[in-house]
């Protein structure tokens, strides 16, 4: 399945209190294991202003659905054409 991630930009989510972004991760995951559209989540990173959700889905549109039901902005959907890793290895996509 393709996987994509998803930049969303969120003043100071950097800064917010654990329990709020443990309420975020709830959420994403009540509407991910609720879906039918065969999504899952696999993890996000969390930076001053944004997060980046690397999502596996059969395509873009499935994802903003998703998105919009646990109430989350997104400003970037990328789908991942291969990934590299620091032993120098590229696994195609």
């Amino acid at each position: 399945m393709p996987q994509f991630v998803i930049e969303r930009e969120i003043t100071g989510v950097g800064s917010l209190p654990e329990e709020t972004l443990n309420a975020m991760a709830k959420k994403t995951r009540e509407v991910v294991n609720d879906t039918t559209a065969n999504v899952q989540w696999l993890y996000s990173f969390v930076t001053d202003n944004k997060t980046y959700c690397v999502y596996l889905a059969p395509d873009e549109e499935v994802l903003r659905q998703s998105s919009e039901r646990a109430g989350l902005p997104i400003s970037r959907v990328s789908r991942v054409t291969s990934v590299l890793d620091a032993a120098g290895e590229k696994q195609s996509q």
